[in-house]
C-alpha cells in the first residue's frame, strides 16, 4: 500500500554538522544539474533538473534552505542522488522516502510539488488499470475488514512488501472503513534495526459497487488511493459465530489498487490481506484464480515478515539511526565531492602549466639579458685593450 504518513525527525549528532555545512553550498549547484529526484514517496517525472533545481531556489528557498539544514530531509536528497539512472530508480526514490521521512521533508515535498509545482506530475502510463467490473466481488461490507489483518504478501517493491504490516480496520458505519495502518522499514546499515511508521486512512465504500473503496480528499499531495476487492473469504467471527473456519479462524481478503496524487498519477499495487500473520498455502489457488483475472501472477507477489520482533533499545535505535544517517549523507555526497575535486585538480593543473609558463619567460629574458651584459663587457674591454695599446693613461692605475 502506498504510505504517506510521515514520522517524526528521528536523526542527529554533531559529527553531521561538517556535512551539513558543506552540503548546504554543495546541494544548491547540485539541484541545478542532478536528476529531478526531490519527491519520495512517491516517485517524480522525469524532467528537467535544471529546471526543477532554478524553480526551488527562486519559488522555494525558504524550504530547500530548511532541508539542506537539516540532518534528515538532507539525508534524503543525498540518498535519492544515488537512485539516478538506475533500472529501478522510481522504486529507490521512493525507499529514501521511506528511510528519511520527517516534518522538513513533509514541507520541502510540499513546497516543491504542491504549492510550487517545480516539479511536473508524472502521467499515468496504463500500468495499472481500472479493473473492470466483473473482477470484482459482488458482496462485500466494510465490517467484513473489522479487525485485525496483516499485509501477509504484496505485489509492488515499493509500496507493499514491509515487514510488520498490521493493520487495525474498525467500520464506524455501513459504508466506512477506518484502518490504522503501521509498518516497519528496515535500516539498510543497522541490519536487524527497525523504524515503524505509523498512518490513518479513511476509506468509503462506492453506492453501488460493494468491490470498491475511495480513500480520497487528503490534504498532503493530494493523493487519494481507490480499492478493488478481487475476493475474500471471511474470516470466523466469534461473536455471530460465522464466517470462515471456525477452528482455524482463517481468512483472506485481496485488494488491487491504484492512485493519483500531485507528483504521480497511475500508480498501482496488490496486497493479500490475512488474519493471521502468515499466509496460507491452502489460499493460494484460489488468490492465484482471482488474480488471473485482471492480468497480475500469484508468481510476481513477495510474501512479508510479520514476525513483529521486539525493537532494539531506544539508545541502540538512535545509534543505529545516527550511522545509518550519517552514512546515507556521507555517501550521497561523495560524488559531489569528487566533482569539487576534480575541478580543484584541474584548476591546478592550469595554474602549474600557467606558471611553467611564466618561469620559461622569465629565463629566456635572463638569457637575453645576460647575453647583452656580456656583449657590453666584451666592448668595453676590447676599448680599455685598445686605448692602452695608444699609450692613455689608466683611469685605474695606481698614483
Amino acid at each position: 500500500m502506498v504510505k504517506l504518513s510521515l514520522a517524526p525527525q528521528r536523526a542527529g549528532g554533531s559529527a553531521l554538522e561538517g556535512a551539513r555545512r558543506h552540503a548546504a553550498g554543495v546541494i544548491a549547484a547540485a539541484l541545478l544539474t542532478a536528476a529531478p529526484a526531490f519527491v519520495a514517496p512517491p516517485a517524480i517525472a522525469a524532467t528537467d533538473g535544471a529546471a526543477i533545481g532554478s524553480c526551488l531556489i527562486q519559488k522555494a528557498p525558504g524550504a530547500l534552505a530548511r532541508c539542506v539544514t537539516d540532518p534528515t530531509c538532507l539525508a534524503n536528497l543525498a540518498c535519492i542522488q544515488t537512485c539516478t539512472n538506475r533500472p529501478d530508480e522510481a522504486t529507490c526514490q521512493i525507499a529514501c522516502g521511506d528511510k528519511f521521512a520527517n516534518g522538513v521533508t513533509e514541507a520541502f515535498t510540499k513546497a516543491a510539488v504542491t504549492e510550487q509545482k517545480c516539479v511536473p506530475q508524472r502521467q499515468d502510463d496504463g500500468s495499472w488499470p481500472v479493473p473492470a467490473d466483473s473482477t470484482l466481488v459482488t458482496k462485500f461490507s466494510a465490517s467484513d475488514l473489522d479487525g485485525d489483518w496483516y499485509i501477509s504478501a504484496g505485489l509492488n517493491k515499493a509500496f507493499d512488501i514491509f515487514d510488520c504490516q498490521l493493520h487495525r480496520f474498525s467500520a464506524p458505519a455501513p459504508d466506512l472503513l477506518v484502518g490504522n495502518l503501521q509498518w516497519r522499514i528496515k535500516d539498510p546499515v543497522a541490519g536487524t534495526n527497525f523504524v515503524t511508521r505509523y498512518t490513518v486512512q479513511t476509506f468509503k465504500q462506492d453506492a453501488s459497487r460493494p468491490g470498491i473503496l475511495y480513500n480520497h480528499d487528503n490534504e498532503f499531495l493530494h493523493y487519494q488511493d481507490d480499492w478493488y476487492v478481487l475476493a475474500n473469504r471471511r474470516a470466523y467471527d466469534d461473536a455471530k459465530g460465522e464466517g470462515g473456519d471456525a477452528a482455524s479462524k482463517g481468512g483472506y481478503v485481496v485488494v488491487y489498487y491504484r492512485g493519483s496524487n500531485d507528483a504521480w498519477d497511475g500508480y498501482g499495487g496488490a496486497v493479500i490481506y490475512t488474519r493471521e500473520p502468515k499466509l496460507r498455502q491452502e489460499y493460494v489457488p484460489e488468490i492465484s484464480a482471482a488474480l488471473d483475472k485482471v492480468g497480475l501472477r500469484w508468481a510476481d507477489f513477495t510474501e512479508t515478515d510479520n514476525s513483529c520482533n521486539a525493537a532494539e533499545s531506544r539508545l541502540e535505535e538512535l545509534e543505529a539511526d545516527f550511522v545509518l544517517v550519517e552514512s546515507k549523507v556521507a555517501g550521497g555526497f561523495s560524488t559531489f565531492e569528487k566533482l569539487l575535486v576534480d575541478d580543484v585538480v584541474g584548476l591546478e593543473k592550469e595554474l602549474v602549466k600557467d606558471v611553467v609558463g611564466i618561469e620559461r619567460e622569465i629565463v629566456r629574458d635572463a638569457k637575453r639579458v645576460e647575453a647583452a651584459l656580456e656583449d657590453d663587457v666584451a666592448a668595453v674591454e676590447a676599448e680599455l685593450q685598445t686605448a692602452a695599446q695608444k699609450g692613455i693613461p689608466s683611469l685605474f692605475k695606481r698614483r
